[in-house]
Order: C-alpha cells, then structure tokens, then sequence
C-alpha cells in the first residue's frame, strides 16, 4: 500500500467513524415502521405519520437506528436519519422539539406563568453522554456546508437546543478556561523566547560593538575606550558573528527555565490539537482558526529545532527566521479569536473580527488581480527611469499595493521621469485609475460589505458563540469518564421565567439578555403549543357531541 493510500485510508476512517459509537450499539427494536414511513413520507409529502410513529413507540431524537445500505449494516440516531434521508428532515426535528415545550399557566401574568423545556427529547437517561444529536447537528451542519447550511443552523438556534447548549456550557466551561491559560502560558513563553534571541540592550552594546569594530580595525583597545563587563563582551560578540546555541543546551543560563517551559506548554498544545481533531474529526478541518494555531505550533516547533542556526546569515537561516516570525505573529493573532470564544463575556468583537476575515477573503481575490494588473503597469511605464520601487513584479506589486491603500508619494513619482513628460503622462493616468479602482472603490467596497449587514454580522455573532460551547461540551464528554459525567449531567426538565418584573415566588430560571432570542423564540413556540392542544380539544369535543346526539336519535327511534 503506498503512503498515498495510507492517507486516504486514515482520512476515511477519520471522517467516518462516529465518536459515540458504543452509545448506537443498542439500536431501536422493529425500526421497518420508522424506515417505511419515512421513505413514503418522500412521496406523500406528509410527516404527520413519522411524528406519530415516534410518539407512539416512546422514540426520541438521540435513539439509536440500525438499517443495511449498500450490503452494510449503519448505526445513526433518529435525528441524523430524518436530517439525511427524509425530504426537508430538519422540519420534523423541529417539531419533535418544539414539542417538549410548553407553559406552565396560561396567563401570563400570573406568578405560575413560566416555561417548561423538556430535554427529554435529545438525552438518554442511561448514559452520562448528552451531547450525541448535538454532535451530528454540528457534523451534518460541515458536511452539507454549502447546499443546507441555514437549515442546520437554525436547528443549532432552536431554543430546546441552545438553551441545552447553555445549561451544559456552564458545567463544562473550565476545560475552555484550562485551554485559554495553556496558550496564554505558551504565548508568554514563545515571545520571551523570541525576545531572547532577537534582543539585546541597544545602549551599552552598541557602545561596546563600536569599540569590537575599533579592535576589528586597529588590533589595539585602549583601557579608556573600554566598557561594560566581560561576560557583556562576550555576548556582545556572539551577536556580531551571529551564533546562538542550541535549544535546552546551555544549562548555565537561567533562560533555560523559560525554554523548557516553552517546550512543556508545546507539548501541552499540540496534544490538545491532536485530541479535538480526532474526536470533532471534519468540524474541525472546517475552522480557519485550528489552521492558524497549526502554523502558530509549526512554526515554535522550528524555532525551537534550528535556535542554533536561526542567527545566522545564509539563506536557510532566513527561511527559519521568517517561519518565526510568521509564527509568532499568527500567535498573537490567534489570541484575538480565544477571546472571541469567551461567549457572551465581551468576546464578540473578536467573533466579528474572525467572520469578517472570512468574508473578505472571496473580495480580496478581486483587489488582488486589480493590483497585480497596475502593477505590471507601473513597471513598463517606470523602465528607465531611476525608480527602484516597481524594478520587479514582486516589488511593484507590494509598491501597488501600499498606493492603493492611500501611501501614494506622488511627488517622488512625478519627479522621477524628469524629462519624459510622454512617460509622466501614461504614469498619472494610471495613478488616477489606480486611486478611482483602488482607493476609492475597492476599499470603501471592503468598509460597506463589513457595515452593510450589521444585524447578520450580530446573528453571526450568536450562532458562533453556540458553536464554541457546543464543541468544548463534546470535547469535555469525550474527554473524562462517565463516574465524573454523571456529576456534569444538565438535569432533564428546565423552567424558564418569562415575567418582566418577577417576584421571589417564581419558579423559573432567568436566561441571560444574551439569550434573548430564545425567549422570544420559546413565547412562540408555547403559544403555538397551546393554539394546537385548543384545537385537538375542540375536536374531540364536537367529535362526542355528535356521538351523544346519534345515540339519542338511535334510542329514541328504538322506543
């Protein structure tokens, strides 16, 4: 088997196994009902037969179900067969969720008026796991990304599943808080570092580097002309011809402190990364950020290895210097998006910051080949003449760049041609182009496509942060055993208090204004509830009016 097909193999199995595998290994007894109403709701286009089926047979969401497709035998919850094989499956979720709430009083006045959520619908109370059918909502949400993306987003957003999200969140947060402090660690140790080797006390080794140069020149210092310590000298030295030692060798200096911590919160880092990708498995490869904080790991890991060389003044060593320095630069970067995942806690605006970046990325693609286009302008006009920024397109395109952005030097432009006002002519005619396409139109094109949204941006914003608590509570289950989930367990039933001004008596929980859209959702929701059971009684009570008076016209005609 060749390597390639080692990668395959392992990103298959990778993709395919599902992380709750010995929770699907008691499957729905006689699940041929389930499967057939399913496939004639296809037909049919009535789900009311499902919706009966399952309430009927006491089947929730996160049961298990065991079908042979293709001559295989596959194991998935309820919820994952309805979303992937029934047509508009994420409309039967949602009323099996909506289902499970309900008011508690129907005035809404009264001190007893609250909402009731019913979590019974997606947990198991025989297993410490209750994240399952948030798993495949999340998996599913990545799988089908680009055709089905707001249908499995809303369901994220039902008020059954974020507020489960929430309740869970607060029970799982510290793993979130442990990782958040590792890399703070790692990050504080990886610019110490950084400092260490690429710093120096300017003041004093300067002096010290002319007075090294003086001796390089005439063979003789003078005891006057000489400053600071011997050991300073030395390092002073060791800074001019370049050398540094090798990573954890110099056990002499107390920075090896630092470097082995630096190491240890490594090691830390990257084991973490490893674990969330095995277990989220394609909901991790989906995130831009866990490509970042790879190249944040990449790069310290380099770093470290090549610390001996990394001064020095050949080519390799400028590669391992410019690794570096992207590498510490996308650390602190990244430190922007880990407060972002601090939910509700002054982290949206970096959440907003990591969705513009996303966004932007298909408009900068456009204002890329806009500026690749003047910049090969730029460099036939400027043959010629003494104008050393647009000599090659690299250095033309940076050049172009930073002139669209507005740093123009339109007076070293104009002065360059001289006498070529021919030259001149075709370079301010380009400049004008360049500052209507470019400073004007494409870059206010940027600040419109970030504001002209806002209310999406801020529902963005939400969606996120219940993505963020969703995967730290997988990660949490899958992570510590079930004598410790037990105690972690979000209790079954949750009632919420709906009053505006609400006295000691109530019996309900106060959600946070950040989840104020499941509020509003949950009225809704109960109200609709409520309109429905009226109705069912209405039936039933015409059905036995009628029955009651057929009886009587029956008895009257037997007398």
């Amino acid at each position: 088997m060749s390597f390639t097909q080692v990668l395959l193999c392992m990103r298959k199995s990778i993709e395919e196994e599902h992380p709750y595998t010995s929770e699907l290994q008691e499957p729905l007894k006689r699940p041929d009902d389930v499967i057939e109403a399913i496939e004639r709701s296809k037909q049919t286009g009535d789900h009311s037969e499902i919706h009966n089926i399952l309430k009927d047979r006491n089947i929730n969401l996160r049961t298990a179900i065991e079908e042979e497709i293709d001559g295989v035998n596959k194991k998935r919850t309820i919820a994952r067969k309805l979303l992937e094989d029934a047509v508009n499956g994420n409309k039967i979720v949602k009323r099996e969720l909506d289902i499970h709430v309900k008011a508690t009083d129907d005035k809404e006045d009264s001190i007893n008026y609250a909402l009731e959520i019913d979590f019974e619908g997606i947990l198991s109370e025989e297993s410490p796991k209750q994240t399952m059918v948030l798993y495949d909502l999340l998996d599913l949400r990545v799988e089908k990304r680009s055709e089905h993306n707001e249908a499995f987003t809303n369901l994220i957003k039902h008020p059954v599943i974020a507020s489960f999200i929430a309740l869970k969140w607060k029970k799982t947060k510290w793993y979130f808080y442990t990782t958040s402090l590792i890399f703070m660690s790692f990050l504080l140790f990886y610019s110490a570092f950084i400092i260490y080797i690429f710093n120096r006390p300017e003041v004093y080794c300067s002096k010290l580097e002319k007075l090294l140069s003086e001796k390089n020149s005439k063979g003789i210092l003078f005891p006057e002309d000489n400053s600071g310590t011997k050991q300073e000298i030395n390092e002073c030295e060791r800074h001019q011809a370049r050398i540094s030692k090798k990573f954890l060798a110099d056990f002499d200096d107390n920075f090896i402190v630092c470097e082995v911590l630096f190491l240890i919160f490594f090691i830390f880092l990257s084991a973490m990364e490893i674990y969330q990708a095995i277990k989220l498995k394609r909901q991790y490869f989906k995130e831009l950020e866990n490509y970042i904080e790879w190249v944040v790991l990449i790069s310290a890991l380099i770093t470290m290895m090549f610390k001996e060389i990394i001064l020095q003044s050949n080519w390799e060593a400028a590669v391992i210097r410019g690794i570096a320095a992207v590498g510490i630069c996308a650390a602190w970067l990244e430190l922007i998006f880990i407060i972002g995942r601090y939910p509700f806690r002054g982290g949206d605006f970096s959440i907003m910051f990591y969705n513009i970046i996303k966004k932007l990325v298909r408009y900068v693609i456009a204002m890329f080949l806009m500026i690749i286009g003047f910049a090969f302008a730029f460099m036939v006009v400027n043959y010629g003449h003494n104008q050393d920024s647009f000599e090659n397109p690299i250095k033309s395109t940076m050049m172009t760049l930073t002139m669209a952005l507005g740093e123009f030097n339109f007076e070293d432009m104009y002065n360059t041609f001289k006498e070529d006002s021919t030259s001149r002519g075709f370079s301010m005619v380009l400049l004008v182009l360049l500052i209507l396409f470019g400073t004007i139109t494409m870059v206010n094109l940027f600040i419109a496509v970030i504001i002209s949204d806002i209310s999406q941006l801020r529902e963005d914003v939400y969606t996120q942060n219940l993505i963020n608590m969703a995967q730290c509570s997988i990660l949490v289950e899958e992570l510590l055993p079930s004598c410790i989930l037990n105690k972690m367990r979000v209790e079954d039933k949750m009632v919420v208090c709906l009053h505006n001004l609400c006295h000691k008596g109530c019996s309900g929980t106060k959600l946070s204004p950040n989840l104020k859209p499941v509020v509003d959702q949950l009225n809704e929701i109960a109200k609709l509830n409520s309109e429905e059971q009226d109705r069912t009684k209405s039936h039933k009570g015409k059905g036995s009016s009628i029955q009651t008076q057929a009886a009587i016209l029956i008895s009257g005609r037997t007398f």
